[in-house]
């Protein structure tokens, strides 16, 4: 395996590994966050991984591993507060799909047999690794698809720190993420899960696929 591959497995496996690692973070087990909050809007169709690809499942095990693990100590604890207002690209589990056929050079048909595929991807730092790239995925303050498409072009900083540049593509109506890896295919917004907003409107989230990399990864 080469470093490239290593390294991508660490940032990204490490999230469902360590989901699957942690007692007490299980498929049935939503975080305690009040009503209003982007994870109760991520478990509203419930957290178990199931069938469907298009919904958030393996992101919501990685967000309640980190902070099982972390508790209210770590940043992603902000995405169970309602009074929080943030804007969350959020990787469907297609997106992980993905990337594990990338990594591994096959096809996981389950959303468990992808967890099983990243399994020997764990190191030591698995939590902070994960919560790096959580944070990765998430912009301070709430900007809907519009406001996002007229900032075509420039970078916006992630609460992790790093940018990421926005372009718009208007013929297909299309808002790509350009991350810190050029190497690879840049996430983008599936127009049909954008501007999901939580109860209070004062957060909203972007579906998107393909995962956001932090970091330019050999």
């Amino acid at each position: 395996m080469n470093l490239r591959r290593s390294i991508s497995l660490a940032l990204v496996g490490a999230a469902l590994v360590t989901a699957t690692a942690v007692p007490a973070v299980s498929a049935s087990a939503p975080i305690d966050g009040p009503a209003g909050s982007v994870l109760d809007v991520l478990e509203a169709d419930g957290t178990a991984l199931d069938s469907n690809w298009y919904d958030f499942d393996i992101l919501e095990v990685a967000a309640r591993a980190v902070v099982d693990a972390k508790g209210a100590g770590t940043t992603v604890a902000q995405l169970a507060n309602p009074d929080a207002a943030l804007t969350v690209f959020a990787p469907n589990d297609r997106a992980f799909q993905v990337l594990a056929h990338e990594l591994t050079g096959k096809w996981f048909w389950t959303e468990a047999g992808v967890v099983n595929g990243l399994l020997g991807a764990l190191g030591p730092n698995a939590v902070d690794t994960l919560e790096t790239v959580l944070l990765y995925h998430v912009v301070g303050g709430k900007v809907d698809f519009a406001t996002a498409k007229s900032l075509s072009g420039t970078s916006v900083p992630t609460v992790l720190g790093p940018t990421i540049k926005l372009k718009y593509y208007g013929w297909i109506n299309t808002l790509v993420l350009v991350d810190q890896d050029p190497n690879d295919f840049n996430p983008w917004v599936v127009n049909s899960k954008r501007n999901i907003e939580t109860s209070n409107g004062k957060s909203i989230i972007h579906g998107i696929a393909l995962v956001l990399r932090p970091a330019d990864l050999p």
